[in-house]
């Protein structure tokens, strides 16, 4: 998969949710061309427990019947782990693949191998996609473990 060290910053819970493959569709107001591994940062705002528990519920919702395992917690400020990104769909192209799916934003996008650092980096975030510094990006290679499946 290419890796060119590319990373998207995003809130908690929903941050953890896509490295853990229990969020598979992120939706954003822009369009990227970007394919291939992408890297996935927490901002720094903590979650509130409401946020926490009403992500969980809509999961829980989407994935009746399924056994999924949350994370224990929402780590802030650090890198997570990394997703492929497979397409970017306009929210017409996405709903009409998707019709249940679990973005309504203008754009779509659509990740598979979503995978986890046991070690969480220390990361400051940015807006859109940015470049990891070289020695974060090599530590997070180094270290990188395919993500045991949450969802059974």
């Amino acid at each position: 998969m290419k890796d060119e060290g590319k990373c998207l910053s995003m809130h908690q819970p929903w941050a953890s949710l896509l490295v853990m493959g229990i969020k598979r569709h992120e939706g954003r107001v822009w369009y990227t061309p970007h394919r291939g591994r992408l890297w996935i940062a927490s901002t720094v705002k903590e979650p509130s427990a409401d946020d926490i528990k009403t992500v969980e519920q809509l999961y829980k919702s989407l994935y009746t019947g399924r056994d999924i395992k949350f994370p224990v917690n929402y780590p802030t400020s650090c890198l997570l782990g990394s997703v492929e990104v497979l397409d970017c769909l306009s929210q017409e192209d996405y709903e009409a693949m998707h019709p249940d799916g679990e973005s309504n934003s203008p754009y779509v996008l659509l990740t598979d191998h979503h995978l986890h650092l046991n070690v969480k980096l220390q990361v400051s975030g940015k807006h859109k996609i940015w470049k990891l510094p070289a020695d974060i990006h090599n530590a997070a290679k180094r270290q990188l473990q395919v993500s045991n499946s949450t969802i059974s």
